[in-house]
């Protein structure tokens, strides 16, 4: 269930989709095994066919380590969410459950990753572990709200049995999230190579938002325990944002920060079990970028 508190421009669709896509579930999709092995790549192109955001993706990849690699050859932004499904379910099914605003997740859908938005023009990638089963990949960045662009949807099968085999690479950022809060280091301005890793019990994704000229983390705190109050002291013009991940699983992937200066670091997700997101909940932290 989502918090129906709204923080225009960018608010309600980033709240909506990340409250919605709170799924969580048995067996990770990312892992930790140190092992030697190359991953597999699982490219993705993304563009536009009018107002429809379009992604072309193989129809099947290896279990096991993967890089999804997403390519914007578009004119709009773009990302790519990976979501399980369970025997027996369809990606129709899987857009009913994001349609739900105010719903629990149920037990059959599963956030599995995959790269935050890539601008027009641009890549992302994120290196991971993906368990076998029905995949689909969901395109619906919201830098493109009020634009009057549709989502996009890509279908595949993660194939065979993976070995655990296989490290991530190495990243000198981190950022750790658990219930309610982040753990970070490392982070500089520019295009930053980072391991998300989520230590918690519930599914998290991470926001990273410039602050506005003076303002400061209590300020952001009280602007997000308002309810159609002051608009939160941050800059949504330079967000940048990871994928959701599963409790207990990580990822190596990229985030571009554009400024210098401190940041607020949030998740609007919601546990599985409905509620509100998690940034009322106390899910904000402050992040100094150099």
């Amino acid at each position: 269930m989502r918090d129906k508190r709204t923080h225009k421009p960018i608010m309600p669709t980033l709240a909506v989709l990340a409250a919605a896509l709170g799924l969580g579930g048995c067996g990770n999709n990312v892992g930790d095994k140190q092992a030697t092995a190359t991953p597999t790549m699982f490219a993705i192109t993304a563009s536009e066919a009018g107002k429809q955001l379009h992604l072309s993706a193989p129809k099947s990849v290896a279990a096991g380590l993967v890089t999804v690699e997403l390519t914007n050859v578009g004119k709009a932004f773009h990302e790519a969410q990976l979501i399980r499904l369970e025997p027996g379910h369809t990606p129709e099914d899987a857009l009913k459950v994001i349609a739900a605003e105010g719903s629990p997740s149920p037990a059959w859908i599963h956030v599995a990753g995959g790269t935050g938005p890539a601008p027009p023009g641009g890549k992302r990638s994120a290196t991971q572990r993906l368990r076998a089963g029905n995949y689909i990949v969901y395109d619906a960045p919201f830098q493109n709200e009020g634009k009057g662009l549709k989502f996009g949807l890509a279908s595949f099968k993660v194939e065979g049995e993976a070995d655990g085999g296989g490290e991530l690479p190495k990243a000198v950022a981190k950022i750790d999230a658990y219930e309610y809060g982040f753990r970070v280091s490392g982070l500089t301005v520019g295009k930053n190579t980072i391991e998300f890793s989520n230590t918690g019990t519930e599914p998290h994704h991470v926001i990273a938002v410039p602050y506005k000229p003076g303002a400061t983390l209590a300020e952001v705190r009280k602007a997000f325990t308002r309810r159609g109050g002051a608009q939160p002291p941050l800059d949504f013009t330079n967000v940048a944002y990871t994928a959701r991940i599963e409790g207990g699983t990580k990822q190596i992937t990229e985030i571009d920060l554009a400024k210098p200066g401190k940041y607020a670091l949030l998740c609007f997700v919601s546990d599985r079990k409905g509620g509100p997101p998690h940034e009322a909940q106390g899910m904000i932290a402050e992040s100094t970028v150099r």
